[in-house]
């Protein structure tokens, strides 16, 4: 093996003997501390100093700065790590049980950094905060890191780990921030990040605990280098928004594939309406696998969200508010039929069936009477457009019909649409003669 050098402030000892390779470097930096004299104990945070940085040995019990084999404890009370690399330890618990307990790492004028050899622990009560300082650097390297807490990495800010990232709960706010891990999985809690994220990304376990992903609480942008999978209670919530400086999306880029599943939540911050027609990307992967289990918040103003899955150029939206245009067109005419059809029949149904694999507007847009609901007196209204489109009204009729027909029961549903058909369909003909006679 060759002897390693790095200029980096964050690194733990300045001649190492290393594996060969990036990984082999990284492994070096943070564990061969363990060739260092070690005590073996819990040193545990209790103010005692004159300030609150680590780096004040009145502030541990017993009165000494933890090194390479102890496992630094912070509980009670909030350590701050400010423009200076503090020495390394075994492991870090912020938080412990039900006690509360925080750690703040800020780079000044001169970066600030912890390393780790193993475990960063953040309690339930606990938090950790990286970054938002400057106009130096801030960062945390270790073996690993679990957190039940709330996990603040703002810019200027890394979390640089050589294994995992795991989130059971809380919320964890990655700012134009950088997480690096072997992989990042959010069991539970929130998600909330704009940044770069290195390592492959799970949300949701499939316990029913809802995980979410979010990036940003405005509208932000999220890159992952690597794969992005979405379990059964996983929630992805993407924002739009519109005003005097243009449409906007929150936007996801994943260089690996993305694998949909959960709850997709679209939501509009402000009151301002996106374009008819216009396609806006909200996920790009190298590859798309999957649907999402249910789209929340596809109705907007008077239209409705329209979903587009691309296996090769992932997920992207456009927005349709023409009543009865159910294949977002830009016309109502007979192929919208049978789609009209499925929506008056039964919403639900079309929703979870049509409308979740994409390309479709949602079940209400053939509300064409704008009632709130989707009725038997939407039929003319919808009649009347694709009539006015060149189509046939009789065969639209027809059509409806035998999807009605589709439906066992009640038995005199077909016999009341059947009905109502006959007794539009003259009135239509009538108005519009009417019409032509003016």
């Amino acid at each position: 093996m060759m002897p390693c050098r790095s200029r980096s402030p964050f690194a733990v000892s300045s001649v190492l003997p290393c594996a060969s390779g990036v990984s082999g470097l990284v492994v070096c930096c943070v564990f061969a501390v363990v060739a260092l004299p070690a005590r073996a104990a819990v040193i545990s945070w209790d103010g005692g100093g004159v300030n609150s940085e680590w780096n004040e040995p009145a502030n541990w019990n017993p009165n000494t700065i933890p090194s390479t084999a102890d496992t630094a404890r912070i509980a009670g009370d909030t350590a701050m790590i400010t423009g200076a690399i503090v020495p390394p330890v075994q492991a870090t618990e912020i938080g412990f049980g039900l006690a509360s307990g925080g750690l703040v790492i800020a780079g000044d004028v001169n970066p600030a950094g912890l390393n780790v050899v193993s475990n960063v622990t953040v309690a339930g009560g606990g938090s950790l905060k990286l970054g938002g300082g400057g106009p130096a650097d801030s960062q945390l390297n270790a073996g690993s890191l679990v957190t039940a807490g709330n996990v603040n990495v703002l810019q200027r800010g890394t979390i640089q780990l050589v294994g995992p990232f795991t989130q059971s709960a809380g919320t964890v706010a990655l700012g134009d921030a950088t997480l690096n891990a072997a992989a990042v999985a959010t069991e539970s809690g929130l998600f909330d990040a704009t940044g770069s994220i290195t390592g492959d990304v799970t949300i949701g376990n499939g316990d029913a605990l809802t995980a979410t992903l979010s990036p940003g609480v405005g509208i932000g942008d999220l890159a992952i280098n690597g794969d992005l999978q979405f379990m059964s209670d996983g929630r992805l919530e993407l924002q739009f928004t519109s005003n005097s400086r243009g449409d906007a999306f929150d936007t996801i880029a994943v260089s690996g594939t993305a694998t949909l599943g959960g709850t997709l939540d679209l939501s509009v911050i402000g009151s301002g309406l996106p374009t008819p027609g216009v396609s806006y990307p909200l996920l790009t992967a190298e590859k798309l696998i999957g649907d999402f289990d249910d789209i929340t918040g596809a109705g907007v103003g008077p239209g409705s969200w329209v979903p587009d899955f691309n296996v090769t150029n992932g997920l992207n939206v456009s927005y349709s508010v023409l009543r009865g245009d159910m294949n977002a067109d830009d016309s109502v005419d007979e192929d919208d039929v049978e789609l009209f059809a499925r929506a008056l029949r039964d919403e639900d149904s079309y929703h979870f069936d049509i409308y979740l694999n994409g390309f479709v507007a949602e079940a209400f847009m053939a509300d064409m009477d704008l009632d709130g609901s989707n009725t038997f007196a939407d039929i003319p209204l919808f009649l009347d457009a694709v009539t006015q489109s060149g189509g046939s009204a009789a065969a639209a009729l027809a059509q409806i019909a035998s999807v009605l027909s589709a439906v066992p029961e009640p038995p005199s549903a077909l016999l009341i649409c059947g009905m109502l058909g006959l007794a539009f369909f003259p009135a239509i003909k009538q108005q519009r003669s009417r019409g032509r006679r003016r």
